[in-house]
């Protein structure tokens, strides 16, 4: 189920976010540029039945381009709520509007290069991991990143008398990657070594994977860095993408950007036909014989 701000939008249908927040020309309803507390929450006081039903089973949400600030608790108690779109016209989140929205895993926000933007107050109110993609104004520039889950603990320090805070993953430190609103994408790079040491390859895969395919800001070192734990991963990364609906243009990116060896390329040809992907497989040995010459090596299925 989806919803959509109040607004005046066109085209909202297609795929691509440049063209999906395209603007009618007319004057905008100056009620459209905020919306009050608890608008999208399925337990506003006054709520009907049918209302309610709607808005608890809502798992996307879109955000019409000119928004620029929703109140407090505004999607409380949106439990299915799975993604959320908005631009950089949106420039203030009210305390708790996602309180109770443990099911969301997904931003796509539309900005200019360099603008600020609302995702920092998003991934703020979440414990879990949230996907984030990033598409740039009038380009086809985009980025894409993962901030890991994290817990908090509350630890008593006893000589002291004090109750300390202890956080447990990496996720609150990929939080704070921000600068006045605007992605330290930089800082973010940085934190990998530290992710490596908390979180799992399903998250590790799709971050360096992200950062590798859509690099907007990244710098060589990262670069290598990403690159080099894909491919002492590969079997992971192979199951990964896989399952993924794209995982055609992400194997061809991993067979012609990451992979260095001809070994690397048969053990995902190894993944490909173990789980019978027969279309992958005829990719990759395509993929192989042009960069590493015959193949001699058969796959059975």
């Amino acid at each position: 189920m989806k919803l959509l701000w109040p607004g005046s939008v066109k085209n909202w249908q297609h795929s691509d976010m440049n063209d999906k927040y395209e603007m009618n020309k007319g004057k905008r309803d100056a009620e459209a540029s905020f919306l009050p507390a608890y608008y999208y929450s399925p337990w506003k006081e006054g709520r009907s039945k049918e209302e309610q039903e709607l808005l608890l089973g809502a798992e996307e949400m879109e955000i019409a381009d000119g928004v620029e600030e929703i109140g407090n608790y505004t999607f409380y108690g949106c439990g299915n709520l799975r993604r959320l779109s908005f631009t950089d016209t949106l420039k203030r989140i009210g305390g708790g509007s996602f309180t109770g929205c443990s099911a969301l895993r997904e931003l796509q926000v539309l900005m200019e290069k360099g603008a600020k933007s609302c995702i920092t107050d998003v991934v703020a109110e979440t414990f879990h991991e949230v996907f984030v993609v990033i598409t740039f104004r009038g380009t086809k520039d985009s980025a894409r990143l993962v901030f890991p889950e994290y817990y908090e603990e509350g630890v008593e320090n006893t000589p002291a008398r004090i109750l300390e805070t202890h956080f447990h993953g990496s996720g609150y430190r990929y939080r704070q990657c921000f600068t006045e609103k605007r992605v330290d994408y930089q800082r973010y790079d940085s934190l990998f070594e530290v992710a490596k040491v908390y979180e799992k390859s399903e998250i590790l895969i799709p971050m360096a994977m992200g950062r590798l395919r859509y690099p907007y800001e990244l710098g060589n070192k990262a670069k290598l860095a990403y690159a080099a734990y894909v491919r002492e991963h590969l079997e992971e990364a192979g199951d990964y993408f896989l399952k993924q609906q794209d995982w055609h243009s992400a194997l061809s990116y991993l067979a012609k950007e990451v992979l260095q060896k001809s070994n690397e390329m048969e053990r995902l040809l190894y993944q490909a036909s173990r789980i019978g992907q027969t279309e992958a497989v005829s990719l990759l040995m395509d993929e192989k014989r042009k960069r590493f010459g015959r193949i001699v090596k058969s796959f059975e299925f």
